[in-house]
């Protein structure tokens, strides 16, 4: 009997807000690609809509054919393979079957690496747009609470979490 080797998934970083166009070059070149994305509700003045994001921003997991590596550097929005040390970091296949299960249940995913508490933010909308300040803690799934400095004294206020983005 032969035995079939499993290819290996790698984490491809790409330009910002390019995941998509990236895929779609990736399977023209009949490269296996995925790119795992959400729903999220967006509020824009009197409306709302509902857009799909990736759940991590910047990243398509890719398997390629070992044939295949050299194709991936020139595909139109990508910033190379994730590397550990000079090989191409491998994603384990446990990790990306989780990915996988918690995208396709109808569980609401929130990815929490873009803003960690103690980093700079800046308000972009609402009554505190234009503010900057740092975040202090997560509270609940809808807000957060931001340290904000005026006058040389502390003041925090909760705003949407919708309404604030990384410095």
């Amino acid at each position: 009997m032969i035995e079939q080797r499993v290819r290996p998934w790698y984490v491809l970083r790409t330009r910002s807000r390019h995941e998509k166009v990236v895929v779609d070059c990736l399977r023209e070149r009949s490269i296996n690609a995925y790119l795992p994305k959400r729903s999220v509700v967006r509020r824009r003045d009197d409306r709302r809509s509902v857009v799909e994001l990736p759940v991590f921003p910047g990243y398509v997991f890719v398997q390629p054919d070992e044939e295949q590596h050299a194709h991936i550097r020139y595909i139109r929005g990508s910033c190379g393979l994730v590397m550990t040390g000079a090989t191409p970091a491998v994603m384990p296949q446990s990790e990306l079957e989780a990915v996988k299960a918690l995208v396709d249940s109808s569980a609401e995913l929130q990815s929490s690496a873009s803003l960690m508490p103690g980093q700079r933010v800046k308000v972009t909308g609402g009554p505190f747009a234009g503010i900057h300040g740092e975040l202090v803690r997560a509270k609940g799934q809808e807000h957060l609470v931001i340290n904000v400095q005026l006058l040389c004294s502390s003041i925090s206020v909760v705003v949407d979490s919708d309404m604030v983005s990384a410095l």
